[in-house]
């Protein structure tokens, strides 16, 4: 029997950072995949609503983190619920 799997302690997530207002344009968080392994931090998308965020962290079977300022911020834009849902992390 052969048990060469491979398995990795590397841990990765996606995380949503804060917006900077850029017009009267529909805001959009930037989303980052933060890894133990290079690339350490790469670009994952943007997002609009925290629905969108999810939905990416889901179809990459990753968790999902989002930053204080920018879970107040889809608060205030009417685009997060009023409770984090269980699957995402405010941090």
């Amino acid at each position: 029997m052969n048990d060469k799997v491979q398995e990795t302690d590397a841990h990765t997530y996606l995380h949503v950072m804060p917006r900077h207002e850029v017009g009267d344009r529909q805001p959009r968080w930037h989303v980052f995949r933060i890894s133990d392994e290079s690339p350490r931090i790469a670009p994952a998308g943007s997002v609009g609503t925290c629905e969108e965020a999810r939905a990416l962290a889901s179809h990459d079977k990753e968790p999902l983190r989002v930053a204080k300022d920018a879970w107040q911020q889809m608060r205030t834009a009417g685009v997060a619920p009023a409770e984090v849902p269980t699957d995402v992390t405010v941090a």
